[in-house]
């Protein structure tokens, strides 16, 4: 017997200013309250990824971005606002900022930010799907430079959640 599991899909971003990673501080008030995160959010409906992690990183840090290539996928559980737990997919893109841009968080989402060095992410818990999603953006950095123009054309399902099919 199979059980359909429905996910979110969101869409993440990895930007980096030198040798440094950004990670935001989710607020008590947030989904996933008081981990370190990358920015990014939830696909609406009729919205491409890369068009999603644009939207999710200037609502989240006031930073205009110029998204790139995926680097990573990953299948993981988050914790929503009324502490359900959701299986999300997440997709993560490198993306470059304005290098002199302050950032102006969003306060019901993120109570701080850092930039992280390789050497000092130990210091910013945040939950194992994204500690290794955060391994493969230092990794994977500068192998898929950011593109002129988005490429991509694949838009969400006129629906808010996939289907996996799930063995019992």
């Amino acid at each position: 017997m199979e059980t359909n599991l429905k996910a979110r899909v969101a869409a993440g971003t990895a930007i980096f200013r030198g040798e440094r990673i950004l990670l935001l501080h989710r607020s008590l008030h947030a989904s996933n309250p008081g981990i370190w995160d990358l920015p990014g959010g939830q696909v609406r409906v009729g919205e491409t990824l890369p068009r999603a992690a644009k939207r999710e990183t200037l609502e989240e840090t006031g930073l205009p971005v110029r998204v790139g290539l995926a680097f990573h996928v990953e299948v993981y559980s988050s914790v929503s606002k009324r502490g359900k737990m959701r299986p999300t997919v997440g997709v993560y893109f490198h993306c470059d900022a304005p290098p002199r841009k302050p950032l102006r968080l969003d306060s019901d989402e993120h109570s701080e930010f850092a930039w992280v060095s390789r050497v000092n992410l130990d210091d910013y818990p945040t939950v194992p799907a994204l500690a290794r999603t955060i391994r493969a953006a230092f990794r994977s950095r500068g192998l898929n430079p950011p593109p002129a123009e988005p490429r991509s054309s694949v838009r969400f399902p006129a629906t808010d959640q996939f289907t996996f099919p799930v063995p019992a």
